[in-house]
């Protein structure tokens, strides 16, 4: 009995609703298809209002480019062929040439002038890559392959990135200057007076321990995105654990070892490392023309240490010239490593 009450109900409910349709059909009139012309306005206004919305998105982005970038590196190149002079009183550039560029070349190569921060650059470039690039995959390769301890080593490389960097420093500092002559029971051994070479290879070894921990995190999760089969499959074959780091590990990889070594080549001309947080005296000027020198730490001091503005067209002479060169090297080794380094196949 409910349920032929139920089926009634239903029925009066379907005829209401059709009966509504029906009603709105005369009202409104039915659908019909849009012509070519509404298509073709619907489809304009779409359009215009996905390129008003990209615009936006992209208006700060691009106002910043074209301010830090365009204008800063305009400003600069214009710089390069000027040079500051004080004309009735007041200083003001004046375009002097070529003058500039060759007081570069002579301070490279003639008199010596950069010479020590040339041969510091090449060192810490070749440090980074000998020592920091096979050392952070081999250390990243242990964590990955879960040994004892793993854990603990990955907290003791993640330090340097979870304290200040400033307060390594300064513990850093204290005991080289004075645990260090207590250890070896020697009050002269001082290796980080500014005047002492050893001061460049103490910090170029402090900077290396710093970037461990950058290195792991890449590294170990370029490790772990590889895909299980390959890892299964090396463990079928006969390998050790120096052969499936060479062949398995290592070229499915190699795209993020790619982007450390252009990184790196890219960054010779201006990478300071940690000898302005070493160096930086109390009085917060800088000299350069010191045994730790390197590119960028002594145009660093040229800039920002002494702040003369006679200094800045020489800064950007330089800044020409070290991009003349690293631009097309830094495309070079990317093509070269893209097209003859391992792959997974």
């Amino acid at each position: 009995m409910k349920e032929r009450e139920t089926s009634v109900f239903s029925k009066a409910i379907d005829k209401l609703k059709w009966a509504f349709y029906d009603l709105r059909i005369k009202i409104f009139g039915g659908y019909k298809e849009p012509t070519e012309k509404q298509l073709a306005k619907s489809m304009s206004s779409r359009t215009i209002k996905k390129n008003i919305f990209l615009f936006l998105f992209l208006l700060i982005p691009t106002v910043q480019f074209l301010i830090f970038y365009v204008g800063v590196n305009f400003n600069s190149i214009l710089m390069a062929f000027q040079e500051y002079k004080i004309i009735d009183g007041r200083g003001a550039f004046v375009l002097t040439g070529f003058s500039n560029f060759k007081d570069v070349v002579f301070d490279l190569f003639v008199n010596g002038r950069l010479a020590t921060a040339l041969k510091n650059s090449g060192i810490q470039f070749v440090f980074s890559l000998v020592l920091g690039i096979p050392v952070h995959v081999m250390v990243a390769y242990v964590v990955f392959k879960e040994v004892p301890f793993g854990g603990f080593l990955k907290i003791m490389l993640f330090m340097p990135n979870m304290i200040s960097s400033l307060l390594f420093v300064v513990a850093f500092r204290y005991f080289i200057e004075s645990g260090v002559p207590i250890l070896f029971n020697d009050p002269t051994l001082q290796l980080l007076q500014e005047n002492n070479a050893s001061s460049f290879w103490v910090v170029l070894l402090f900077g290396q321990w710093m970037t461990f921990a950058s290195g792991l995190i890449i590294y170990l999760s370029a490790m772990c995105s590889i895909s299980t089969d390959i890892i299964e499959y090396g463990q079928l074959e006969p390998m050790s654990s120096i052969q499936e780091l060479w062949y398995v590990i290592v070229p499915s990889i190699f795209p993020t070892i790619t982007t450390y070594l252009v990184v790196a080549v890219a960054g010779f001309f201006t990478n300071y490392g940690y000898f302005v947080s070493f160096f930086n005296t109390q009085s917060g000027i800088m000299s350069a023309g010191k045994p730790y020198d390197t590119l960028g730490f002594y145009f660093f001091v040229v800039l920002l240490g002494n702040g003369a503005l006679a200094d800045y067209p020489y800064a950007s002479a330089a800044g020409i010239l070290f991009t003349a060169v690293a631009a097309p090297l830094t495309l070079l080794v990317k093509n070269l490593l893209e097209k003859y380094g391992p792959s997974e196949d």
